[in-house]
């Protein structure tokens, strides 16, 4: 975990970057489509409240005013009983499965007694809109049907689904807090009351790192409470250790307001997890990580814990921890150069051979397994994504022409997203093109993107609806 921080340059060409790809969700399709893959628990059990739900068990397929096009996915601590109000993370996955951080993290509901509730309807792509009306069911339907403490109600996004986070809690001011896993928004202080904690979760190999600082950095100069917590991973939701972090420091918010909900062994617990984790990076010689332990320690239990543990000041001035901080710096600017090499090389639409060329560049880099390698695997990440934003940019304004040249970049980049699969299967769809459209729709499938309500509803495709061909893709799509 670290918390990082930008040159000025830096944070700017971030917001530029973020303002050009933020209407588009951010996505990464290949880790939304493995999201897709999970195997649900509780079979394929549909239910609508007020239908009896039993604590300990995860529904995959809750109903809304039985609806089978709008649910959710739920999971009741075990401890749960209805006589009593209990906190609630609502997950928004940026693919719309809802199973898929409730069977991440649900120990986690039993261990610090949460209700998880995961839209199975929010995902990329949607106006805000509708993301504002699918989150007004989901809040009625769960508020109103299950024991809620409407007080401690956190927010949990990733990717596209932090961005909608950010959203809702300017709409809903009593939220607790946001965890915004691998994206955010701009002007947090001015989005979120106050009273409501931002917690910001990244990989070390996520893209989206740069956004995720340049939003720490900016936050450091405002009065909103904030955190940001980094693990070892990629564009994929935080690991469970990581997520719990960020929920215990969400509850030490909520017991700085409600005294008497303080959880002693929660706080012990805590303190003693970042204790031992500060000590063992210490001991690998990891001192910008270790001193971030430690702010986290200091600013999560602030006012809660009474406890005593290392004087942060003493490990800031530490000779190994400023000379490790100078090199982290020197690597954020590198990474954010090359962010602006690769967007020109994409907005100046060079050739395949000199993109090619690029890219294998990249591939070495990574395959050295030094310490640049994370950056490189960042800056390819990132590639993949810019791709996908000009590319889907380009096919909803139907300039195909301009979407085939940027999809061949898109594969180059990240040949096994199965996203460059499904971008090539709707630009064939433009052309009618039965045989390649469904070609490269099987592929894609191949590839684990399932998101039948999507397939459906592309007009590129509409030419097919009647093919034998394309009812066999859409009966293998899981929803």
């Amino acid at each position: 975990m670290h918390i990082k921080f930008l040159t000025q340059s830096s944070i700017s060409f971030v917001y530029i970057i973020l303002v050009c790809l933020y209407s588009i969700g951010c996505s990464n399709a290949k880790e939304e489509t493995k999201a897709n893959a999970v195997t649900h628990s509780s079979s394929q059990i549909i239910l609508s409240i007020p239908d009896t739900l039993n604590p300990g068990v995860l529904y995959p397929k809750v109903l809304i005013n039985n609806d089978q096009l709008n649910s959710f996915a739920l999971y009741l601590p075990k401890l749960y009983r209805s006589n009593t109000n209990w906190p609630v993370v609502f997950f928004f996955d940026s693919g719309g499965n809802g199973s898929l951080p409730l069977n991440k993290y649900k120990s986690l509901a039993d261990s610090l007694g949460y209700i998880f509730i995961g839209s199975n309807v929010s995902k990329n792509g949607q106006q805000i809109e509708e993301s504002f009306s699918i989150w007004n069911a989901l809040k009625n339907s769960t508020l109103n049907n299950l024991s809620i403490d409407k007080n401690r109600v956190l927010l949990a996004g990733f990717s596209g689904g932090a961005r909608v986070c950010c959203a809702l809690a300017e709409k809903e001011p009593n939220t607790l807090g946001v965890i915004a896993n691998s994206a955010g928004a701009q002007q947090l202080e001015e989005i979120l009351n106050p009273n409501t904690i931002f917690i910001g979760l990244c990989g070390n190999g996520d893209m989206n790192r740069a956004e995720m600082l340049g939003i720490e950095q900016h936050l450091l100069g405002t009065t909103l409470r904030h955190y940001y917590v980094e693990f070892e991973g990629i564009h994929e939701w935080a690991t469970p250790k990581t997520m719990l972090k960020a929920i215990s420091v969400a509850s030490f918010s909520s017991y700085l307001k409600q005294p008497s909900l303080l959880n002693t062994n929660l706080v012990a617990n805590f303190t003693l997890m970042q204790i031992k984790e500060i000590e063992n990076l210490k001991a690998k010689n990891k001192w910008v990580e270790a001193y971030n332990e430690l702010l986290l320690l200091n600013k999560g239990t602030n006012g809660i814990n009474n406890m005593s543990f290392e004087n942060i000041d003493s490990l800031k001035n530490n000779p190994a921890y400023l000379e490790q901080k100078t090199e982290m710096l020197k690597l954020n600017t590198e990474e954010t150069l090359l962010q602006q090499e690769i967007y020109k090389l994409l907005i100046e639409k060079v050739g395949l051979t000199i993109w090619k060329v690029k890219i294998e560049q990249i591939r070495k880099k990574i395959a050295l397994k030094n310490n640049t390698s994370a950056m490189y695997q960042r800056v390819l990440g990132y590639a993949s994504l810019v791709c996908y934003s000009l590319s889907n940019r380009n096919i909803v304004a139907k300039n195909y022409t301009d979407a085939e040249k940027t999809v061949l970049c898109y594969e180059i980049a990240d040949p096994e997203n199965a996203e460059v699969y499904f971008l090539k299967s709707i630009i064939s769809g433009s052309k009618r093109d039965a045989l390649s459209t469904i070609n490269f729709l099987k592929k894609s499938l191949n590839l684990n993107l399932t998101n039948k309500s999507r397939i459906l509803t592309q007009s590129e495709f509409l030419f097919l609806k009647n093919a034998e061909s394309f009812k066999e893709i859409e009966n293998k799509c899981q929803f």
